[in-house]
């Protein structure tokens, strides 16, 4: 790389405390790429900890090498892993000695400490030789605020993450950290949080309570704490980057996700299982994260009421990826309650939702695309879906959104061979996109058909009978336009008749409400013109309707078939040729015993009757001729 710079022009630049630093972000950047180039890694990474090795043999360059190592393992936490551990000497030997000396060394020394738990190995180095060292930070009167929060958000990871057992005949150092007070560390983060006198020991803060906010006591604790919620929620506000960077901003939102998320709902099997860890973690001081599912309704509802969706509102824009990825996380948590939704849309919710879908190079606008290939932020996506369920869709919309930008995302929740989307995520996408379908807005219906009908097909055939019925749902609304009805009744399509057939077959499905839709649908799409000679010429389609007024009991289904079997008999080109094809089929006989549990429903047995007369006069003709 010519005119690049070597690693020693570059890696003093590393050593700066201050995040929006450009020259340190600069040496990151090379810093990166030379280690990326494969040709010259390992003579790169030879000559880094050699020069990091020397740096060590000095007190006045302690600082220098612990900035470079904190920074290594946010790049390559490989080779910074491998540094690591060859220099623990070196680094024990500083470790060993008064630590609390010079704060400048401190704070680089737990800086180091602190990305090192992103690694397995190193965590367990830094577990078993320094938490004696970090917490007699900790309990340092005379200790600056910045080492006394970097060093407690080390000992909250330390507790936060499962340890490995530990190997037999292995030679360990006691840890003086065995037993870790996790709420008495996150207080006094917590503490720092409220004072908010600087924005280093101010970030250090929220990286700890991140992590320590997974424990119930201490999500009590931050609800509590209404000064301390306003604080976050008002770093979300800010528009400067020096006093609110991307780094500051995700932990706060991390620690709004904790004090929101319910657990994921688990199989019969996942519950076995997560007994079984239970068990087996029982005495081991693992945090604890049990709660009750209307202790964190609650939670969300006293955040809704503090209009935590106004704060995310001014930060989900311009938020990195990451963060829009745990902004989604907190909307679907908010939107679980149904009783919420309706406050979450009052205050801007869906545009919020919008905001973190929208690719960042594109406007909101009805061409609203998912970018595939990156990350699709299926929470978000889920959030919406919840309160387009919820609410009224005609109200949902603000001016500046027409409803067509939530037919993509929705549309791309119904595939679960995803990993992160489930049953759950695909049927209520369904149920959503069925509300859209009924609003009376321009190509809705038709943008979801175009988009999104061989998705919508193949789920009328899934086997989880929830996703059928809101699959079938949402062809009843959908077969009202001509764009989905030519599906079914355009002879030039060659999958018209097995669509056909598909919707007959879901009029004998055994979950009532799926024979609704289906045999909604049918009566629709019996309405269009060409219906009645499609309808007509397909015996099974026939049998079907008459099946169905045979054998229904749901008084509802059964004015849908006794529509379905009036418009072919009105409409048919032929009306003597159909009339006579379900009269040898048993029209009437299906028609009597229609009658028979239909006394009380005027409309039903006026069809009926009608149905009957003109299948007899078809008949008749016949025999005459």
């Amino acid at each position: 790389m010519s005119g690049a710079r070597d690693l020693h022009d570059i890696l003093p630049s590393l050593k700066s405390h201050d995040p929006t630093s450009q020259s340190k972000a600069q040496a990151v950047l090379e810093l990166a790429s030379l280690l990326q180039n494969e040709d010259g890694n390992e003579a790169k990474r030879r000559e880094l900890e050699v020069y990091l090795h020397d740096l060590l043999k000095s007190k006045s360059t302690y600082p220098l090498a612990f900035a470079i190592m904190t920074s290594l393992f946010h790049i390559h936490a490989g080779i910074a892993s491998e540094i690591f551990m060859s220099a623990s000497s070196q680094v024990n030997e500083f470790a060993s000695r008064d630590v609390l000396g010079d704060s400048d060394v401190t704070e680089w020394f737990l800086e180091m400490l602190s990305a090192a738990c992103a690694d397995k190995l190193c965590r367990t180095e830094v577990d078993t030789k320094y938490v004696g060292v970090i917490e007699r930070v900790v309990q340092d009167d005379g200790g600056s605020q910045r080492s006394k929060a970097v060093a407690a958000s080390i000992l909250v990871k330390l507790a936060a993450i499962p340890k490995p057992p530990p190997l037999e005949a292995s030679p360990t150092h006691v840890s003086e950290g065995s037993g870790i007070d996790v709420d008495a560390l996150a207080d006094m983060l917590r503490a720092i949080v409220v004072d908010n006198r600087d924005n280093t020991a101010f970030a250090n803060a929220l990286e700890g309570l991140s992590y320590s906010s997974l424990n119930v006591s201490v999500k009590e604790m931050l609800v509590r704490d209404k000064d301390c919620l306003n604080i976050l929620l008002g770093v979300l506000k800010e528009r400067s980057p020096t006093a609110a960077p991307p780094s500051v901003i995700y932990g706060v939102l991390t620690i709004l996700s904790n004090l929101t998320a319910y657990p994921a709902l688990l199989t019969k099997e996942g519950k076995q299982i997560k007994k079984l860890k239970s068990y087996a973690n029982a005495g081991k001081g693992a945090i604890d994260t049990e709660e009750k599912t209307e202790t964190i309704t609650k939670r969300c509802k006293d955040l809704l009421d503090m209009n935590i969706m106004s704060s995310l509102a001014s930060c989900a824009q311009s938020a990195t990826i990451n963060s829009q990825i745990v902004i989604g996380a907190i909307l679907k948590a908010l939107a679980t309650e149904k009783q919420h939704r309706a406050l979450i849309v009052q205050q801007g919710g869906i545009s919020v939702i919008l905001s973190v879908l929208q690719p960042k190079s594109q406007s909101a606008s009805t061409t609203f695309k998912v970018n595939i290939n990156t990350t699709t932020n299926t929470s978000a996506i889920s959030a919406l879906a919840k309160l387009l369920i919820s609410v009224n869709p005609s109200l949902a919309f603000s001016s500046r959104h027409s409803p067509n930008v939530v037919i993509r995302p929705l549309l791309s929740q119904l595939d679960a061979n995803l990993d992160e989307v489930t049953m759950l995520d695909e049927f209520e996408s369904l149920l959503a996109l069925t509300n859209v379908a009924s609003m009376d807005a321009k190509g809705v219906p038709e943008s979801i058909v175009s988009q999104g009908w061989p998705k919508i097909e193949n789920l009328m055939l899934a086997d989880n009978p929830m996703i059928q019925r809101a699959a079938t749902e949402l062809v009843c609304n959908l077969v009202a336009t001509p764009v989905a009805a030519g599906k079914y009744l355009d002879r030039d399509d060659k999958a018209y008749k097995n669509r056909l057939r598909v919707l007959v077959a879901l009029m004998d499905a055994e979950d009532r409400m799926t024979r609704s839709a289906a045999s909604g649908a049918l009566a629709i799409l019996s309405e269009w013109g060409p219906a009645a000679d499609v309808l007509a010429d397909d015996e099974k389609c026939l049998n079907g309707i008459l099946r169905v007024l045979a054998e229904e009991e749901d008084g509802g289904i059964l004015l849908r078939g006794a529509v379905c079997l009036n418009n072919i008999l009105c409409g048919a080109t032929a009306e003597t040729s159909a009339g006579s094809e379900i009269a040898k089929l048993g029209g009437l006989d299906a028609i009597k015993k229609a009658l028979s549990r239909s006394t009380s429903d005027k409309q039903l047995t006026e069809l009926l009757y009608d149905s009957t007369v003109r299948i007899k006069s078809a008949r008749q003709v016949r025999r005459e001729s």
